[in-house]
């Protein structure tokens, strides 16, 4: 019996000895793959921020600067998921409506999707198109508090595509869209601010911009071949110009107010689109303006209001109250470089979104290797990853789930801040090197 005893414990201290070297060889090959990070030369002189945490496990595989802050550009888009999947529902809440006899009274809630060309499903739409009735869009609401850009945008991007203005009746997309066929100007959607002195006939190829002040749209001389590429209007000197472009693409006449009048009734809500179908755009290809409007409906929807101040304010003290780091959060999108946040908060973020919304569904809305923003990274992974990129000059940031070929659920956000790389891709290449062998290792 001794024997026996003798026996078995010898097994159990061989079993307990292989897992313990087991474990220090995982941990020594992820804490070789941090060091090789760390020692790039893409990486030189730069700030880096990682954090990994096996949730399978109950415990941190991987931390350096964890703590620290860094500008996480379009990471920001993860908090903006986070507001649509808590304060939007299963579709976007449109548009209220309310009506008597014989007038219909529509209040626009900050819908991107509204007359989008992604979105061919526009239920206001048909319901201006079917109602007999007269129609009245309030295009304003005094209670808001947002300006049409975030704060710490840059000011000089205001015609670059990657940064329309925000609004509480965005149309289009609040931008022009530009579409080119056999070096021809096909089309141009809206076409509102160009039927004086453009004629689709004439080859163009070149690349538009706009005045800073007003919607004069000119080509600048370069030449663009693209197919399809777009400029933003503003509506900031035109608060009512989104109901003008809506009569001109409607050829109707709908009058607007800009006050509660008339409308003190009880309204309903118009939903639109899916919701994950917008979130999963959104993330795909870093779409800043539906971040923005995202924050925007959220507010409206938790507040009354767009305020994106007063939204940030609340949610900072309620959701995101026991982050391990307070963060400073100015926008929807990441555009604004008021922005700074930790990787210990986006792991706790990721794990309260995956506790709160589901894996599936939230996994689904982030994108993979392959698509959108990792369309040459992550290739042939091994196991899953989904995540979210982040871009700004000198910044690189990447966020999300791993989910291994061992079974293990990793959440990991590694933040790059100063890097001198010539390119980004450089940067990127040497984050998924690292990865890709954490993922091995766990």
């Amino acid at each position: 019996m001794v024997k026996s005893i003798r026996k078995r414990i010898t097994t159990q201290v061989k079993v307990l000895l292989a897992a313990i070297i087991l474990i220090l060889t995982a941990g020594c090959g992820v804490q070789k793959a941090q060091k090789t990070l760390l020692a790039s030369p893409s990486l030189k002189g730069a700030h880096v921020g990682i954090a990994i945490y096996n949730d399978t496990k109950s415990q941190w595989v991987g931390k350096y600067q964890s703590d620290h802050y860094f500008t996480p550009a379009s990471n920001t888009k993860i908090l903006a998921t986070y507001l649509g999947l808590k304060f939007l529902g299963d579709s976007l809440p449109g548009w209220n409506v309310a009506e008597n006899a014989d007038t219909l009274f529509l209040t626009p809630l900050g819908d991107p999707s509204f007359l989008h060309p992604d979105f061919s499903y526009q239920p206001v739409i048909a319901l201006i198109k079917q109602t007999k009735k007269q129609v009245i869009i309030r295009a304003i609401n005094t209670s808001d508090h947002f300006e049409p850009f975030g704060d710490g945008w840059a000011w000089n991007d205001f015609a670059e595509d990657y940064q329309p203005e925000r609004s509480r009746m965005p149309i289009y997309g609040n931008v022009v869209h530009f579409y080119q066929h056999k070096g021809n100007l096909a089309a141009i959607k809206p076409f509102y601010f160009f039927k004086e002195y453009v004629d689709l006939n004439t080859t163009y190829q070149k690349n538009w911009t706009r005045k800073r002040v007003g919607n004069v749209f000119y080509t600048t001389g370069e030449k663009n071949t693209a197919a399809y590429f777009q400029v933003p209007f503003s509506q900031y000197f035109e608060p009512f110009l989104p109901v003008s472009l809506l009569n001109d693409t409607l050829q109707l006449i709908i009058p607007f107010v800009a006050d509660n009048k008339g409308i003190n009734r009880e309204q309903k809500i118009i939903k639109t689109v899916p919701t994950d179908s917008l979130l999963k755009i959104m993330m795909r290809r870093s779409d800043n303006f539906f971040a923005d409007q995202v924050l925007l409906m959220a507010s409206e929807q938790l507040l009354g209001k767009m305020d994106d101040a007063a939204l940030i304010d609340t949610v900072m003290k309620t959701d995101f109250s026991n982050l391990p780091q307070k963060m400073r959060w100015a926008d929807g999108s990441g555009l604004s470089r008021y922005n700074l946040n930790t990787p210990e908060n986006y792991v706790t973020i990721l794990k309260s979104m995956q506790d709160q919304f589901g894996q599936a569904r939230v996994t689904n809305i982030f994108e993979t290797g392959g698509e959108g923003t990792l369309s040459a990274y992550f290739k042939n992974f091994p196991g899953e990853l989904h995540a979210k990129t982040g871009s700004l000059g000198g910044q690189i940031a990447l966020s999300g789930f791993i989910f291994t070929q061992k079974q293990q659920k990793l959440y990991f956000s590694v933040l790059v801040s100063n890097h001198m790389s010539p390119t980004s891709a450089g940067v990127r290449r040497v984050v998924e090197t690292y990865l890709r062998e954490v993922a091995k290792r766990n």
